[in-house]
């Protein structure tokens, strides 16, 4: 029962922070002045990416409770691929094809971006936050409901 309680608030959030995805490539298309593209565009990449952080973190604690419940990780680690597709997206499509639109209209004032390492980075940390909770949350259910020989 839980598993589909999972699965329904997933779907939700992907569906959500896929349609935020789409509107933001959109800003990139549009044939509005060039500023206010930009200034859009940095409104609804704020809002998106505060979407994921908070999606992405009540995704983990149902993803505690699943495991809680049935003693099975794979909830952790789909919200893991979950979190690692949006931040792959953002920081190498996106972003890169913001770039490109700030370039090709004059705004660009750097020449180079580091969001592609800190994408990196995030999935590496993210990785490691869902692996340690994992251990974390077992450790803690075994002793609350140990296990008979």
């Amino acid at each position: 029962m839980f598993s589909k309680i999972y699965f329904i608030v997933f779907a939700v959030f992907f569906l959500a922070e896929s349609i935020l995805t789409c509107y933001l490539c959109g800003w990139l298309s549009s044939i509005d002045d060039p500023r206010a593209v930009v200034s859009n565009y940095e409104y609804y990449s704020y809002l998106s990416g505060t979407f994921l952080w908070i999606s992405t973190l009540i995704l983990l604690v149902l993803a505690n409770v699943h495991l809680w419940k049935t003693r099975k990780l794979w909830a952790f680690w789909t919200t893991f691929v979950y979190f690692a597709t949006f931040i792959v997206l953002y920081t190498f499509w996106l972003d890169r094809s913001f770039i490109e639109f700030k370039r090709e209209k004059g705004l660009l004032v750097g020449n180079y971006s580091l969001s592609p390492f800190l994408g990196v980075g995030l999935c590496i940390g993210a990785a490691f936050v869902v692996f340690f909770n994992q251990f974390v949350a077992i450790k803690m259910r075994d002793r609350m409901f140990p296990q008979e020989a």
